[in-house]
């Protein structure tokens, strides 16, 4: 029995699924096994298949008529023998410590599943810039109507919590949401890594095809959870805003009539939105819907900022708070450039310390260093006895994490959309 089954659903995948499978072969942790169901495809995808299998028979194939992505993750279900089950769509890929974090984590922790940060990337395989982090040391129901926090691929569960729970294959968008929800709702809990465990394909266009089909179909989902109103209605709106949001994107026009259709149809009495509220869906839509990270912003901020203070203006809402604006940048910045603009603060030659507690934002600054060839003096405040094995010298350069609130602002500079907004 391996440890993980791992279930790929492929449907014309010709040009991203040899990808896909080759992240399996760089795997740290070798025990498992892929099963991967071609559903009916019409292109070169069974032969690359097929081609995996023949040089590793850790590669099982199993082939239907198309029925869709639910209904083939359904088929992948009936044939695991692994000890854990995860998910990985013919288009995204693992890291090559994934597996063997995710196990780690699940059994020294006890929990029936694990999950970690996922990165995403351009339909060029490039990073974006943008890691999106797990919500809690524990991720729960609550965590998960903050928004689908779990890409496919980013978690592994224990087989025997999935027997007889199957996706619902009535859901044309939302099917992996629905199933998240429903195994959270029975009391499942993910344990979580610190390192991100797989990278998440961003297709430009792919979420303005039908923003109101993936508002309805969420809305239909989220109504099947039995929990407080507070925390559905405070889901509902944050949805609604985002998806109504990515509509007033792509409205030519400028009528925004969808867009606010929408949004009523949604939410029981008018919404007067935050500028916090209003700038993080701008952003996210941009981002999943566009492929746009951080460093690309400044220079497609002028292509955008009209449309969405048309947007803003047809919603009543004019006026933007600049602490709301700065809020927004924090947010909008990569861990990772921040922590490059940290290190650029080192002299040569000098002792360098990173204080303070040593959660995300230090771990960040350290594996940077690390790669960068940096030697640091590493303080966690946390600690009874900090471990600090050299004196302090007048010529040392500290740096302090939780991230300097200048180094945030200087890193977002570059991207101009902070100025931009905020006249």
């Amino acid at each position: 029995m391996p440890t993980v089954s791992i279930i790929i659903p492929v449907y014309n995948a010709q040009t991203t699924v040899a990808r896909t499978l080759r992240s399996l072969l760089e795997q740290t942790h070798t025990d498992w096994e892929a099963i991967l169901i071609d559903d009916g495809s019409t292109d070169d995808s069974p032969g690359i298949l097929a081609d995996f299998a023949w040089r590793d028979d850790r590669f099982r194939i199993i082939r239907q008529s198309n029925a869709g992505l639910a209904a083939a993750r359904n088929t992948g279900l009936d044939h695991v023998t692994g000890e854990f089950v995860q998910f990985l769509d013919a288009d995204d890929w693992l890291l090559p410590k994934a597996l063997e974090q995710l196990t780690l984590a699940a059994q020294w922790t006890g929990l029936d599943a694990a999950c970690g940060p996922w990165e995403l990337c351009k339909n060029n395989t490039e990073l974006l810039g943008i890691t999106m982090p797990v919500p809690a040391p524990r991720v729960n129901l609550s965590h998960l109507l903050e928004g689908n926090r779990l890409a496919p691929h980013s978690h592994i569960i224990r087989a025997h919590r999935l027997e007889g729970l199957r996706f619902d294959t009535s859901l044309r968008v939302c099917e992996d949401y629905d199933y998240w929800l429903r195994l959270a709702s029975k009391g499942l809990r993910w344990a979580t890594t610190e390192e991100p465990v797989a990278c998440y394909r961003i297709r430009p266009g792919s979420l303005s095809k039908n923003p109101r089909l993936m508002l309805e179909t969420l809305m239909r989902v989220l109504g099947k959870v039995h929990t407080d109103r507070k925390s559905l209605a405070k889901a509902a709106r944050s949805s609604a805003l985002f998806y109504a949001t990515s509509t007033a994107l792509a409205d030519a026009g400028r009528s925004f009539a969808s867009a606010r259709t929408m949004l009523r149809s949604v939410l029981p009495s008018p919404a007067a939105f935050s500028a916090q509220e209003l700038g993080e869906a701008a952003y996210w839509s941009l981002v999943f819907g566009y492929g746009i990270g951080p460093d690309q912003l400044g220079s497609s901020a002028p292509r955008w900022l009209g449309q969405l203070f048309a947007w803003w203006d047809a919603l009543g809402t004019t006026s933007l708070a600049d602490e709301d604006l700065v809020h927004l940048a924090r947010t909008a910045v990569p861990a990772q450039k921040i922590a490059h603009a940290m290190l650029a603060e080192l002299k040569p030659d000098q002792p360098a310390i990173l204080a303070g507690a040593l959660g995300a934002n230090g771990r960040e600054i350290v594996r940077c260093a690390q790669r960068l060839g940096i030697d640091l003096i590493k303080r966690d405040a946390r600690l009874p006895d900090p471990p600090i094995t050299e004196p302090l010298t007048p010529n040392s350069t500290v740096l302090v994490a939780p991230l300097k609130d200048a180094a945030i602002l200087d890193a977002f500079n570059d991207t101009a959309l902070l100025v931009h907004l905020a006249h």
